[in-house]
């Protein structure tokens, strides 16, 4: 099915003359709140201190509006030269409009403890607590004024293009297969998606293929690691963090100790996964159970799941939870804001895009017709739902800290894996547990293996140029300690850290989906001891709350303890049950 999502609600198209008149207007506010506000933010009356944030957050939407829609633009089309040349313009234009309020963020960071309480007073501005604590969390690392503004500019030629560039290297590849007897043209998303198939050869073949055309284009990609990940070593050390990690942590508002701690839990529990493995391998006969062999199904029949019995599904297992959950999802498909089927120049994977209250979140994906693919309509709707409930806070407040971003996406996945499970059979149970452990093994396990690798890459990278075979021995060394002898690599694997786009298009962001999936488990497990009732209207005002608090915080609402260390084991403990349920079943 063709549905694309329709980009005329923002934008009529590139040449639409609202958004040069845009810029126009936004220097225009930008400049009076420069001259009405620099130097004097720390002395500022609450008064004077709320029209100043209420001005920031109508600077940060329209300046990004027109950027936001740019991308979304270039994501559907990665070789149209319109919309690359859209993009290009209005990252210049915004990161010029940035400039002129980079002073308000600066001064705000340096404010004192006993300001903010005066200012707290206020009760229109309480609502801002968490941002006006938030802002001083980077005091430390902040260069002038003047070095700020040169970075922002730097980074435009900088990690913005050559993150650019690896996106449109690797959305233009095509990948020639032999599929059902018919030779085609693969995008990477349709060979990915070839590694569920039924037929080893097959799936053999499409990992082969797929890390070969990477190799092919191994040169300028390596260049582009190693140039990234240059640029992220001398930003630390010009801001002289303590570690390449404390960035992250920091943007995130999670202790580093804490990411290292769930680092170690999972490494602890490998075995867990390496016994379900091991499992599946018998199961399916396969003495030399290889990497390709990971997503293999148990059986020989393969069901397809089109888009529209997908949508089905979704709103039948949102159903049962919370009928606001089915209004919202309803809306993504009436409204024209999912695009759905792979297509030559499309970006790969999924993702769900927001970024402020003002405007809807769109939704992108490439939907194969496999029973994946309906998991990641649920896991992309459930950060709409999220996206749309945070709809009720400022601006200064819309969105979620990373670690709690994947709280609502790997949530929605539960519910339509009980919802799957309700009534099914044993061959059914027996998949879907499958598909649930193999979910742990991607969201969890492996996001925890490509972390590792990434910092292992950086602390090479901080010795100097990192060539592609030692990028793939660290690959593989983190490869063995996630599946110690369960699972065999093959030569091409070596070039598994070429083909995540996450470690180009941000720093060490894999951690939190590991992390939202531990946060979710235990979510889950009040779900099920509360039941819909009782649980779900607590859930949807935590989803509502968006960044207005801390992770910790917002978590002790339902009642989680992230410092607990029983939080992580009963994480652990859940995906050790749908174990022991598969074990009974095979």
């Amino acid at each position: 099915m063709d549905i694309r999502w329709d980009l005329t609600q923002l934008y009529s198209g590139p040449t639409d003359p609202r958004l040069e008149n845009n810029h126009a207007s936004i220097f225009r506010i930008a400049d009076a709140l420069e001259v009405k506000f620099r130097g004097r933010v720390a002395s500022l009356e609450p008064v004077e201190l709320l029209e100043l944030l209420h001005g920031l957050e109508d600077v940060r939407y329209f300046t990004y509006r027109p950027v936001w829609y740019a991308r979304l633009a270039f994501d559907t089309n990665t070789a149209d030269d319109s919309a690359k040349a859209l993009l290009d313009k209005v990252r210049l234009e915004s990161t010029r409009i940035s400039e002129k309020i980079t002073f308000a963020e600066l001064e705000l960071a340096s404010v004192s403890d006993r300001a903010i309480a005066g200012w707290l007073e206020f009760e229109p501005l309480r609502e801002y607590q968490h941002r006006l604590e938030a802002a001083r969390r980077f005091k430390p690392y902040l260069l002038t004024e003047g070095e700020e503004r040169l970075s922002a500019k730097k980074a435009l030629s900088g990690r913005n293009a050559w993150t650019q560039l690896y996106t449109e290297i690797t959305s233009s590849i095509r990948i020639p297969m032999e599929v059902d007897g018919v030779q085609r043209e693969l995008s990477v998303d349709e060979v990915r998606a070839l590694r569920t198939r039924p037929e080893r050869e097959l799936r053999a073949a499409a990992t082969a293929a797929m890390y070969a055309a990477y190799e092919s284009r191994e040169h300028v990609l390596t260049y582009i690691f190693n140039t990234l990940y240059q640029d992220w070593m001398l930003e630390t050390e010009t801001r002289s963090y303590p570690h390449v990690l404390e960035p992250t942590a920091l943007e995130d508002e999670i202790p580093r100790v804490s990411i290292e701690g769930l680092f170690a839990a999972t490494q602890a529990n490998a075995p867990v996964l390496q016994e379900f493995f091991k499992l599946k391998a018998k199961v399916l006969g396969i003495p030399d159970f290889m990497s390709y062999d990971v997503l293999a199904p148990l059986t020989s029949e393969s069901k397809p799941y089109p888009y529209a019995d997908a949508q089905a599904l979704v709103l039948e297992a949102f159903a049962a939870f919370s009928p606001r959950m089915v209004e919202i999802t309803q809306g993504f498909f009436d409204g024209g804001r999912v695009d759905v089927p792979p297509r030559p120049g499309k970006r790969g994977g999924a993702y769900c895009s927001s970024f402020d209250p003002r405007e809807p979140a769109f939704l992108l994906l490439n939907h194969n017709d496999r029973l994946d693919d309906v998991f990641t309509l649920a896991h992309e709707l459930g950060h709409g739902i999220h996206a749309e409930l945070s709809r009720v806070q400022r601006p200064s407040n819309f969105g979620h800290s990373t670690p709690l971003a994947e709280t609502a996406s790997i949530f929605c996945e539960m519910l339509l894996a009980d919802h799957l499970l309700n009534g099914a059979d044993d061959a059914t149970r027996r998949n879907i547990l499958q598909d649930l452990l193999e979910k742990a093994s991607t969201t969890l396990f492996r996001q925890v293996q490509i972390t590792r690798w990434e910092l292992g890459a950086h602390a090479e990278r901080a010795k100097g140029m990192v060539s592609s075979e030692r990028y793939g021995q660290l690959w593989l060394s983190t490869f063995k300690q996630t599946y110690g002898d369960a699972v065999q690599p093959t030569p091409a694997d070596r070039w598994g850290w070429i083909v995540i786009p996450h470690v180009i298009n941000y720093r060490f962001y894999c951690y939190s989906y590991a992390y939202g999936m531990l946060i979710v488990l235990a979510l889950y497990n009040l779900y099920k001891q509360q039941g819909a009732a009782e649980f779900a209207p607590k859930y949807l005002e935590f989803l509502s709350s968006g960044d207005s608090a801390t992770p910790q915080q917002l978590m002790q609402r339902l009642g989680v303890d992230l410092e607990d260390t029983a939080f992580w084991n009963g994480g652990f403990a859940v995906i050790e049950g749908w174990l022991e349920q598969f074990k009974a079943l095979v």
